[in-house]
């Protein structure tokens, strides 16, 4: 439930101001008391301020305040019942540790639905319109997890009220619970969810499933993780069905509702181990007599009658009712650390080689292709190109193999420098990949029968920590940690600026935060994102793809295009915020213009944010920064940038 003050994406530099002023920000909008925090919506653009006692949405394009929820709007409690439960809370500290901070706000995961905790009551409020949709002030009870039922629009929460511990189901449109389930005791519970904060808080688990409670509805019946318990809940009643024997920290539901996966973590606090099985939906009773227990779970695919699974020691097809394996023989290799569904084929990753199969497990290549030194090197890329080839990228090599026969185009690999960062991005005219690696920028291009060689050599002063890569229509951008660089097309050099670094309690003041934003609209890119959770594919029972959450930009931009406009919240979305949510969407396609910079001041131990033109490498602004606890907010789609001074917020416009 906790929310870091930070959301932003900045690179951590040094300085190069020369002679540029600080400019003046572009609107000033005062509120009426000290903001405590503020947070980006994705969704609209809006800045959502948290005041005490008070949220307000701020809209950039008018420099107006759409609406403002106050503490009298949620209302007063009477004073027998405030009194309790607020008596209840204080006196009871573990039970404060689970609240919402009082100065932070958080979107439900995939809606434009904000919570937050206002004067000690929990509220969740409507951010295209200002509506209050729930307000713990009217119940007898506290909200410890909230969760947002699609389709049904309604908020599943997991409440505390005395001793116990409880589930809600709660229907906005009429402002009162359906009804409400007995799911643990508070002694239970919050023993539970204290050692979930306490792992999480201390580091420990990062190769675990960390904890996602989610929720799938039926027609008939809601599932839903609460505190990683899997319960099947009645929707009519909220009585509870059944509940999974262990631990559940991922589930899927089955096309046709009859089953479904589960996977939690195996073995000690600190295990990268994972216990994989699948339950009927009628019974809960599971399928295997005892868990898959793998290292680690890559792939899943579902059939409705059958599933695919491919993990640390094992790929195959298993058959719902009876658990059977359904391929003869598990798909050869070992270690299977990606899958890659391409029309009827899999294209998978074993050990530091890759392969081709057929839905029936048949190989069809007659060799594996090595694509890595060492197992464990990273892979950026993978995936079928243009004329039939497929392109990969490592942390080693880079090279094309012809798709039918498995033959590498190149007689050698493009060899790359592991122990250095490895970017890339696609360019769509060319239909080629530029990558970055070792002071070195190449073109890959599909069509190209000779393996192509550097185009343009940097001299960099640290490779270590460039992150982005980023194409115009005049060759390459490259940022980091410590320089801005200008590439043209022809491999010349057209800017390169250094930046000093700011002082180390600034660093770890701002290594927090997400690279570019939390909710609704999600990542730019997902083409580099590892392998922490399996992925996920639907099929129906002839194989045609359903619904995949793939991290690739396809899949993630159909997603995020039918959840702007497809889903159950969509009717809340009026016509003119619509305008702005496409043109938003539109937007993420491209580039981002500018970096942000944090660094520090020639002269003075002054810390600045600093956006820099990734175009021309000119400074654009330089903003100083609160050293003790700086609160802004930087929107990619828009390159504006905010920042809280006080009662203040201050926008700084794209220029």
């Amino acid at each position: 439930m906790m929310k870091k003050t930070l959301y932003m994406g900045l690179f951590l530099t040094g300085l190069y101001f020369g002679a540029f002023a600080q400019r003046q920000p572009d609107n000033v909008s005062k509120f009426d008391s000290k903001i405590q925090s503020i947070m980006l919506d994705n969704l609209t653009g809006n800045i959502i301020v948290k005041e005490a006692n008070k949220v307000s949405a701020f809209n950039p394009s008018t420099n107006t305040v759409e609406w403002t929820v106050t503490d009298e709007q949620i209302g007063k409690m009477s004073a027998s019942s405030q009194a309790a439960k607020v008596s209840d809370a204080l006196g009871d500290p573990d039970l404060l540790k689970i609240f919402q901070s009082t100065d932070q706000l958080n979107f439900l995961p995939n809606t434009p639905f904000i919570q937050a905790n206002i004067n000690a009551k929990d509220v969740i409020i409507n951010s295209l319109d200002g509506k209050i949709m729930f307000n713990s002030g009217t119940t007898p009870y506290r909200v410890v997890l909230s969760q947002y039922v699609d389709g049904d629009e309604k908020f599943l929460f997991l409440v505390t009220e005395g001793k116990d511990f409880k589930c809600v189901l709660f229907d906005p449109k009429l402002g009162k619970d359906d009804w409400m389930t007995v799911v643990g005791t508070k002694e239970g519970m919050l023993k539970s969810l204290l050692a979930n904060s306490a792992a999480n808080s201390l580091g420990l688990g990062l190769s675990k499933l960390a904890t996602k409670d989610e929720v799938v509805a039926t027609n008939d019946a809601i599932f839903a993780t609460i505190n990683n318990h899997l319960f099947k809940l009645d929707k009519a009643s909220g009585k509870i069905k059944w509940s999974a024997k262990e631990d559940v920290h991922r589930f899927y539901l089955s096309n046709d509702n009859k089953h479904i996966i589960t996977m939690r973590n195996a073995g000690s606090l600190i295990s990268a181990k994972r216990a994989l099985n699948a339950l009927d939906t009628q019974t809960g009773a599971p399928v295997f007599k005892e868990d898959i227990t793998t290292k680690y779970v890559s792939y899943i695919e579902d059939w409705g009658n059958k599933f695919l699974v491919a993990h640390s020691n094992g790929f195959n097809f298993f058959d719902y009712n009876t658990g059977q394996k359904i391929w003869k023989k598990d798909a050869k290799g070992d270690d299977i650390k990606q899958v890659i569904p391409i029309d009827n084929d899999y294209l998978y990753i074993a050990d530091n080689e890759m392969s081709l199969i057929d839905r029936d497990g048949k190989q069809k290549w007659k060799n594996f292709v090595e694509i890595s030194d060492d197992k464990t090197d990273p892979v950026y890329f993978l995936n079928k190109v243009d004329n039939n080839k497929v392109f990969y990228l490592t942390g080693t090599y880079g090279n094309m193999v012809d798709y039918t026969t498995g033959k590498k185009i190149w007689k050698g690999n493009i060899k790359f420098e592991p122990k250095l960062p490895l970017l890339y991005a696609y360019d769509e005219p060319t239909k080629s990949f530029l990558v970055f690696n070792d002071e070195k920028i190449y073109k890959f291009d599909p069509s190209a029968i000779d393996k192509p060689e550097a185009f343009a050599k940097i001299k960099v002063k640290n490779d270590k920590a460039l992150s982005t890569l980023g194409l115009f229509d005049w060759g390459v951008s490259l940022s980091g940690e410590n320089e801005v660089i200008g590439v043209g097309k022809d491999g010349s050099v057209k800017f390169q600026k250094t930046y000093k670094e700011p002082g180390a309690a600034a660093r770890r003041l701002l290594k927090t935060g997400s690279i570019i934003g939390m909710s609704y609209l999600g990542l730019r890119s997902g083409l580099q994102q590892g392998f922490s959770e399996a992925t996920y594919v639907s099929r129906d029972a002839n194989g045609n793809v359903k619904e995949d959450y793939l991290l690739s930009e396809s899949s993630r931009a159909r997603l995020k295009s039918k959840a702007a406009v497809n889903n159950g919240i969509s009717q809340a979305i009026g016509a003119t915020v619509l305008s702005r949510v496409d043109s938003r969407f539109k937007a993420l396609k491209q580039n981002n213009d500018f970096a942000f910079i944090f660094a520090r001041g020639e002269s003075d131990e002054t810390n600045y944010l600093v956006k820099v033109s990734k175009a021309t490498g000119a400074e654009v602004d330089k903003i100083a920064i609160d050293n003790t606890k700086p609160i802004y907010e930087i929107d990619f789609v828009t390159d504006n940038l905010y920042y809280v001074n006080g009662n203040e917020l201050r926008t700084f416009s794209k220029k």
